[in-house]
């Protein structure tokens, strides 16, 4: 089991990442048990999960309140496992199998202040003080960061060249939008 102090310890680690500090890796428990603990991360994130597609999300059409929350509960566990899996067979491909755990550890906690800023820019909509081509912007600019993030958590934590990060963040983005997709296709 977990406890708050290595959650805050993580966090705070996936925090010193988010500001470009590489050695925010020191406070994440990189060990295999720290592995498996980092996928703790999405029970503590679940709640602002369940907020953002309740308040944010693109709604299930006339899927009824039992399908989409299944639907999305079998996408958020699909969200957190593919990725990972992935790259249990990419990274020994590239001889980086060595850093596989310490970059899945740090690319899980990383999750934790991605929801946050996906709240920020939810509060922001919800408050409605700014126009809809401005907020558009403003998504475009989180995502960036965001990308940008995981670039950065790629290098770290993988210690993969920037082209090489480039490809990984491209190849998580697009396995991210091939599960929403088919997530939303469920939906209608």
């Amino acid at each position: 089991m977990i406890t708050r102090h290595e959650v805050l310890l993580s966090l705070y680690g996936a925090w010193r990442l988010f500001l470009r500090d590489s050695r925010g890796i020191e406070w994440l428990d990189t060990s295999i048990e720290g592995y498996w603990k980092s996928f703790f991360c999405a029970v503590i994130v679940l709640p602002a999960y369940a907020l953002l597609i309740a308040l944010g999300g693109e709604g299930g059409g006339n899927a009824g309140f039992f399908r989409v929350v299944t639907v999305e509960g079998i996408g958020y566990v699909i969200q957190w496992t593919a990725w990972p899996l992935v790259m249990a067979y990419l990274a020994p491909a590239i001889d980086r199998d060595n850093n596989y755990i310490r970059y899945i550890v740090a690319y899980n906690w990383s999750a934790g202040l991605q929801v946050a800023i996906y709240l920020i820019l939810l509060a922001i909509k919800m408050s409605g003080i700014v126009p809809d081509g401005m907020l558009a912007l403003l998504g475009v600019a989180a995502m960036a960061i965001i990308l940008s993030y995981h670039w950065f958590v790629l290098r770290i934590g993988l210690e993969v060249s920037r082209v090489g990060a480039i490809s990984f963040v491209a190849g998580d983005f697009a396995l991210g939008q091939i599960i929403h997709a088919f997530g939303q296709g469920m939906l209608r």
